[in-house]
């Protein structure tokens, strides 16, 4: 009885170690991460890197964790780290692709082709980037879907980044009649144009006659905007440049067929 006492108690005591290991190990990792996400020094680097940092530290700090824990279990070290060795093997060989990702990672890291918070489109994904990962990047979509890309496809596609210039040039096509003086229809869109305060005057705003159709006189319109007006300028635009041409009598052209009919 005293044997099996004696088992008992010490093998009560080594889970109670190890239970109270799990929890404090658990709490230190959270508290830990916690700290970083919301220290000064994390909010004063740039938020892309700030985010890989933060998951690289959490990993490494659950590798950590981990080995203790075996460690407490009498497991060692030379047997785990064979086992590890054998296991990073097998997993490298399994996980070729995420090892891919996770160089893709450092490339983007390192030559900046888009950064959190940028507008950006890759073959079918287009959308602001909210986080990039280890492994893959976070990309919200104008209609709210959330996309997870993974960086090998990133730096492998090439990349449309809408918001990495402060200036954005808005190109736009306006049709006329033949019939209608180009003076003046030059003179319609200039007036809609400089009436729009979120217009930049340099460069200077330009619309100029551009082709000849066949039903239609076609005009160049091309001004600048500061990016996050971009789309509120060129909706206006369509508006007003219409409203202006009714006013001013300006024929807006479209296709028409006239059919012939002959009575026998």
């Amino acid at each position: 009885m005293e044997v099996i006492d004696s088992f008992i108690d010490k093998n009560g005591q080594m889970v109670f170690k190890l239970v109270l290991a799990l929890v404090v190990g658990y709490l230190v990792i959270k508290f830990i991460s916690l700290m970083l996400s919301n220290s000064k020094v994390m909010r004063k680097v740039d938020p892309t890197i700030a985010t890989f940092l933060t998951g690289f530290i959490r990993f490494v700090l659950n590798v950590t964790y981990i080995i203790v824990i075996l460690s407490m279990l009498g497991i060692p070290m030379t047997t785990f780290i064979a086992m590890l060795s054998a296991l990073g093997l097998a997993i490298a060989l399994a996980l070729q692709g995420n090892l891919s990702n996770f160089a893709s990672t450092l490339m983007i890291l390192s030559f900046k082709p888009f950064k959190v918070g940028d507008f950006i489109e890759s073959q079918s994904n287009i959308g602001t980037v909210k986080e990039i990962q280890l492994l893959f990047t976070h990309i919200l979509t104008p209609d709210n879907r959330k996309l997870i890309v993974p960086n090998s496809e990133l730096v492998n596609a090439r990349i449309t980044n809408y918001t990495s210039e402060p200036n954005r040039r808005i190109d736009l096509v306006f049709s006329a009649s033949y019939d209608d003086d180009i003076s003046s229809v030059k003179e319609t869109i200039i007036r809609v144009v400089e009436s729009h305060d979120m217009i930049l005057k340099d460069p200077e705003p330009v619309v100029r006659l551009a082709a000849h159709n066949m039903s239609s006189l076609d005009y160049d319109v091309k001004i600048w905007v500061n990016r996050e007006n971009y789309w509120t300028v060129r909706y206006d635009l369509h508006e007003g440049i219409r409203e202006a041409f009714l006013k001013n009598g300006i024929t807006i052209p479209y296709n028409q067929h006239t059919i012939w009919m002959n009575e026998r």
